[in-house]
């Protein structure tokens, strides 16, 4: 049985860490030399470089001079260096080669060696990278020069070894029923700076964070679309990936909905490589993308976010090999991408296809796109509420990423006006819109997928979104509504929360126009002081207003805040003593 290299055992190979660490890290050591030095003791190192095996020496084409591989004396004139620059390369590769497969992985453990375990093997080379990654000689080396991150010459030879390393061993190990062991090293990793409520703590989990990505776009994609199971041939293993993205990238790098470019396009390339070693590949393809809908549904929304340049690269790529059309799964990707541009044009009535939630996020992708809706969202009181819903969510998820992260794809002006337009046809149509600020990781159906689809940061920011369209509340709506009081105040709690616990300071807070309900001019953005205090205004001129029943349980909602603000409190608790008891007998008035 395949012995899995534990978090114990990077302390059992202390020499191969050492030694991989030190390659091309500019510590005085020639590259090569350092990648085995102080892996072996120094007579078993003599022993492997007179090996008659191993590749001595590289002739130089443009001197004829042979020279040694670890001598640093040859070639040292700029031109001959330059020109010789493949044939250098070529030496360092068969070296590498020869080295980690002929010493390294047969060496016992107690020599620094794998035991000919090839796991074990590349499980070192990713924490070697991890650590590159994550070091101030990565970041250093990419401000100096033009190369992209981890570049480096020595990185990128461990990765090629490591890339290398990786295609032998799906190939040795076959099919199988559990995860690969690459997201084993990456929890290992992250597990201990878990939890950790402090400043430094939070930066180091996002710098192994950013290495955990840098590392997954360098590896082949099939490690996240995993090897078919041994016993369902059909459906191939995601839950590692599927667990990944929701624990952590959709948090690291996603924006309203929808992961980064580069992470997408991987994704769908491990599943087309997964298909094309599968006996039905449509099923397969319809199976993982249905997955999706349900285990982690920010895949299909990222797969809308960038449908234009990922649909040409899928339709060529599946035609080319399967000489037919897209699985069922992407048709309906494909609908909802052609529903969303429909509705953009005038005239256009067709309706939403199922399911509406994806529906939904390609209309709001579609709508970021245009620089101006005009009337169409009066085409919005057709749509079924099923639609309506979600695509309120993701109009909330906007407004806050536009001023949690300003650059100039979001417009703040812009967002708010697609939120309020939204929120118009919801309150016309009294569709229950209040159940997106009441959303908790226990709800079944839509709120549990929501959840899944906006990082932690903009769900806990929703107080925020809610007072920011203040204006645009209808009175009607508001005195009506039985739970709109207990939601109301809920969102002004948490807000002050959020101000008291410092999350307001990353925001830039739009400022709201109701000068009827706030007695005084419009705050200015970026002040949460002033959006508090217009919420808490508002609250005191709601509360009067409201319907008595809807002030019903207000203790309970106040349990432990009631301090938080003493005015607000007295006036909800001296409404409350003013309901009448509905269960008790009234004698009626006779005179």
């Amino acid at each position: 049985m395949r012995r899995r290299l534990c978090a114990g055992d990077r302390q059992q190979s202390p020499g191969l860490l050492a030694g991989l660490q030190l390659c091309g890290c500019g510590m005085g050591l020639h590259p090569l030399e350092a990648l085995l030095a102080p892996t072996v003791p120094r007579h078993f190192l003599s022993a492997a470089l007179q090996s008659e095996h191993r590749p001595h020496n590289c002739v130089c084409k443009k001197t004829g001079r042979s020279s040694d591989i670890l001598d640093d004396s040859a070639c040292t004139s700029f031109g001959c260096v330059a020109v010789e620059l493949t044939s250098a390369f070529t030496c360092r590769q068969d070296f590498h080669q020869w080295a980690i497969y002929e010493h390294y992985l047969p060496a016992p453990s107690a020599s620094g060696g794998c035991d000919g375990d090839l796991q074990v093997a590349c499980t070192v080379l990713v924490n070697v990278l991890m650590d590159f990654y994550r070091s101030s000689r990565s970041w250093n080396h990419l401000e100096s020069s033009g190369w992209v991150p981890g570049g480096h010459t020595g990185s990128g030879d461990l990765l090629s070894r490591l890339q290398e390393m990786l295609l032998d061993l799906e190939l040795e190990q076959g099919a199988t029923t559990q995860g690969h062991f690459v997201f084993s090293v990456l929890r290992s990793r992250l597990q201990p700076l878990a939890g950790g409520a402090g400043v430094a703590t939070s930066l180091q989990r996002q710098q192994e964070l950013l290495a955990c990505r840098r590392l997954l776009l360098r590896l082949p994609p099939s490690i996240l679309v995993g090897g078919l199971q041994a016993r369902q041939p059909i459906n191939p293993l995601c839950e590692d990936f599927f667990h990944l993205v929701n624990s952590e990238l959709r948090n690291f790098s996603s924006q309203g909905g929808a992961l980064t470019h580069d992470i997408t396009i991987h994704f769908f390339r491990g599943l087309l490589n997964a298909c094309a070693h599968s006996h039905d590949p449509l099923l397969t393809a319809n199976l993982t993308l249905t997955g999706c809908q349900t285990e982690c549904p920010i895949l299909l929304t990222s797969a809308l976010a960038w449908w234009s340049s990922l649909e040409p690269v899928l339709q060529s790529r599946w035609r080319k090999r399967f000489q037919g059309p897209l699985p069922l799964e992407l048709q309906r990707l494909q609908e909802a991408q052609q529903f969303a541009s429909n509705f953009l044009a005038r005239g256009s009535t067709s309706p939403a296809p199922n399911p509406a939630w994806v529906s939904a996020a390609a209309l709001h992708f579609a709508v970021k796109k245009v620089k101006t809706e005009g009337a169409r969202w009066l085409k919005l009181d057709c749509e079924r509420e099923e639609l309506l819903v979600p695509l309120f969510f993701f109009s909330l998820m906007d407004l806050l990423s536009s001023h949690l992260i300003p650059n100039d794809t979001i417009d703040p002006p812009k967002a708010v006006n697609t939120c309020a337009e939204v929120l118009e046809c919801l309150q016309r149509r009294r569709v229950d819109w209040l159940v997106l600020f009441q959303l908790t990781e226990t709800d079944a159906g839509l709120g549990h997928l929501l959840l899944r689809l906006a990082p932690d940061q903009h769900t806990k920011l929703l107080p925020l979104a809610f007072y920011s369209l203040l204006s645009h509340f209808k009175d009607d709506a508001i005195i009506g509504e039985e739970a709109f009081l207990r939601v109301a105040v809920d969102m002004y709690l948490k807000l002050v929360q959020l101000f008291m616990d410092g999350e307001t300071r990353a925001v830039s807070a739009p400022a709201s126009r109701r000068p009827e309900l706030q007695g005084q001019s419009s705050p200015q953005p970026g002040n949460p002081v002033q959006l508090i205090t217009e919420a808490r205004l508002f609250l005191l001129q709601l509360i009067p207003q409201c319907r008595k029943n809807g002030s019903s349980n207000m203790a309970e909602l106040l349990a432990g805040r009631e301090d938080w603000d003493p005015e607000v409190s007295s006036a909800l608790l001296s409404r409350q003593r003013a309901v009448p008891d509905t269960d008790l007998y009234q004698e009626p008035c006779l005179f």
